[in-house]
Formats: structure tokens, sequence, C-alpha cells
């Protein structure tokens, strides 16, 4: 067993060198590149053929090694498929970033990676004894995570950011704004998928509290949009950060309340429902009384919408963000 062990841990590490090299390149050169995906796969053949050979029972450091090397192939196929979706809308992340100096870009990406492994290492439930049904459990989350977020990445466009051609602010005029919102609703939604998959009820049940758990993220976004005392969404066109950090702190807040709301035991669909809803309707609320007394509380003899919209004052948006974040903090405490 322990020969296997050690075989297994270094054939991951061999894995996770490929896979590296195999997205080095960018989408097109990856796509491309026939011979490294042949290695690639090889490798991934020896690595599950030997993590059969080490018996029937997972060492606990054969199943750090499947979880690193699931992990790594997650993010890097995650991240290519991404790049490979933005490079037929017109750009390219990787010599956006590097020929262009995109912070926009680069921020998104970041984003994007953080977000795969924050949800998929929270939302990894397995029951498996064997090296063989770990790596299909962490496949099977991983596929869900990673086509969430991508699925994400047009919900927020279209539901958040209605009237604005994201992809063309971000990947050709930098807006950094627009891809903060963008990254703090991946990051957000990684929190829910961590609330709604991470337990072990039937796959079909997590999935549909996925779907749940998103409606009431945006539902919260949208109803921070309509009481702020600015257009949000003509601040971010004209890039206006400081606008962008209240929206990026009511996301990633109503990602730690929903993901808290959607933890803990079931107690049937309808009473399910009706506590999750209710959790949600009370958060919601509470955050928008937090943001009614914020300016008396942090930024004395001002106001936030004052300080964001006619000002731009980037450090008046972190502000009230933080006052977001907190209150989400002490509610998902609460709720937990």
């Amino acid at each position: 067993m322990a020969v296997g062990v050690k075989t297994l841990l270094a054939r991951c590490v061999t894995f996770v060198v490929l896979l590296q090299e195999f997205a080095m390149s960018g989408p097109t050169e990856s796509l491309a590149a026939a011979s490294s995906s042949t290695e690639l796969a090889g490798t991934a053949t020896d690595l599950a053929a030997t993590a059969v050979a080490a018996g029937p029972e997972v060492h606990f450091a054969a199943a750090a090694g499947i979880c690193l090397a699931g992990t790594v192939a997650a993010v890097v196929a995650g991240k290519l498929a991404r790049d490979v979706i933005l490079l037929r809308r017109g750009y390219d992340p990787g010599q956006q970033i590097t020929q262009q100096d995109n912070v926009a870009v680069a921020i998104e990406t970041a984003g994007f990676v953080v977000a795969i492994v924050l949800a998929l290492l929270g939302a990894f439930v397995t029951s498996a004894h064997s090296a063989l049904g770990l790596a299909g459990d962490l496949a099977q989350t991983a596929v869900l995570v990673v086509s969430m977020l991508l699925l994400n990445d047009r919900l927020t466009t279209w539901l958040l950011l209605r009237g604005l051609d994201a992809d063309k602010e971000v990947g050709h005029k930098g807006n950094a704004a627009i891809a903060l919102v963008r990254t703090s609703a991946n990051i957000a939604t990684a929190l829910v998928l961590r609330g709604a998959l991470g337990h072990d009820s039937a796959l079909w049940e997590r999935v549909v509290w996925v779907l749940i758990g998103q409606v009431g993220l945006y539902a919260m976004s949208v109803v921070h949009q309509k009481v702020t005392h600015y257009d949000d969404l003509a601040e971010l066109r004209q890039r206006n950060t400081a606008a962008a950090w209240p929206m990026a702190g009511i996301l990633i807040g109503s990602g730690l309340i929903v993901e808290a709301a959607l933890r803990g035991e079931s107690g049937g669909w309808l009473a399910d429902l009706q506590s999750v809803g209710l959790d949600l309707v009370l958060s919601a609320v509470l955050l928008q009384v937090l943001r009614a007394g914020a300016d008396a509380l942090l930024l004395p003899g001002a106001k936030f919408h004052e300080e964001i919209s006619r000002d731009r004052n980037v450090g008046a948006g972190v502000l009230e963000a933080s006052a977001y974040l907190s209150g989400a903090v002490a509610v998902a405490w609460f709720l937990s």
C-alpha cells in the first residue's frame, strides 16, 4: 500500500505539471496541441490505474493527491473553457493581459480561478472508499461547479448589467468597474454552490437548491440597485469604480447569506423553502437598514451616494462595501 501511495502522488505531480504546460500557450494553441493532449490523457490514465491498484481503501495522502490533481485539473479546464468562450466573443484574455496590460480582464480571470477553488473544495462531498470513487465524485462536482460559473457569467450580464455590453467593456475598453462586479458575482455564486452542493442529498435536489440560491442572490442584488440614489449601471458604464464596490459588497454579502441559509438539516421541501425564503427576505431588509445607517457610522458628515456618484470617491465605495460584508458575516453567523 505504501508503494502505491508514493507512486500515486508522484503521478499526481506529473499530471499537475503537464496540465500547467498544456494551459500555458492559451486557448487556440492548447486546443491544437495534439501531442500535449495525448500525453496528458496518457498520464491521466496512468494516474487512474495507479489509484485503483493502490487498493480499495484510500490512504489519506493518496486522497490528498487526488484532490490536488483534481482541483488543478478543474481550474485548468474551467479557465480554458472560459478562454475559448471569450475568444469566440471577440477577444483573447491572454493577449489582453500580456500585450494590452488589461487589468479588467486580469481581475475577471483571477476571480474565476478563485471561484472554482472556493466552490469545488466547499461543495465536494463523497462517501467513496476507493480512489476511483473519490476521483469520480470530485470530477462530478467539478463539472457542476465550472458549468454553473460559466452560466453565471451570462446571467450576471443579462440580469444585473442590463443594457451593457459587458464583454466589450471589459475585453476592449478595460472597464475595471464592470470587471469587479462580474468577479464578485462569480465569488458569490461559488458561495451559493458551497451551500447548495455541500451535503449528501440526491444530486438533483442539490442542483435545484443551486438554482433557488442563485435566484435569491440575483434578487437581493436587484433590490440593491433599485434603492440606490443613483443609476448604478450608468455609473458602471462611465467606469466609476466607486459605484462598483458597493455592488461587489452586496453580491458577496448575499452569497454569504445564501450559503448559510442553504446549509443545515432538511425538514422537507416545503419547510426548507419557507425557511430559506424567510431568511433571505429578512436578511435583505436588514442589509438595507444597515445601509441607511452606514453613512453616520462610517462616514460622518457625508453621504455615501454623493461621494460615490458626484465625487467618484473609491474610498467611500469601499467603506459602503465593508458595511454590507460586515452585516452579511453577522447574519450568516446567526443562520449557521
